[in-house]
């Protein structure tokens, strides 16, 4: 007679145990839906930065003498303090805004790391996309010979 009541006990025993493991597991991923969120604003700058970089790249494959002699004039001879050769030329600079969907601001910056011994420089195309409380960098460098015509 003592056992009669027994198995309700147990199965709210057991209800009681899941219900707490519930609810900690609703907490917890209530806590990483952030997280996600700034995971996907990274990605879409890095993209972003990424296709600036092609598209700095192209800009210099179309015309290499002119990025050169913007480049010289504006670096070598110290006539600025930060070098955008891409205004010269009409080729237009590589920096803007957007503002969908958050706002950032982008801009490139350039070296040429020249080895003249060999007649090869080093390029190197950086991206700075700021935005959202964020700061990415993304860098490609390409290899270009100089010969002269």
């Amino acid at each position: 007679m003592k056992r009669k009541g027994m198995a309700i006990v147990i199965v709210l025993v057991f209800s009681t145990a899941l219900l707490a493991l519930a609810g900690m597991y609703i907490s917890s991923s209530r806590n990483a839906t952030p997280i996600n969120s700034r995971l996907l604003e990274r990605v879409q700058m890095d993209f972003l930065g990424q296709g600036i970089t092609q598209l700095a790249l192209l800009k210099f494959k179309q015309l290499p003498s002119e990025f050169y002699y913007a480049y010289n004039f504006s670096v070598r001879d110290k006539r600025i303090a930060t070098p955008d050769p891409w205004e010269k030329y009409l080729l237009g600079p590589l920096q803007g805004s957007r503002t969908s969907p958050f706002a950032l601001d982008y801009h490139t910056n350039c070296r040429v790391l020249g080895q003249t011994k060999y007649k090869i420089d080093a390029i190197e195309f950086e991206v700075i996309i700021e935005g959202n409380g964020m700061k990415r960098s993304i860098k490609k460098t390409i290899n270009s010979t100089r010969v002269k015509n």
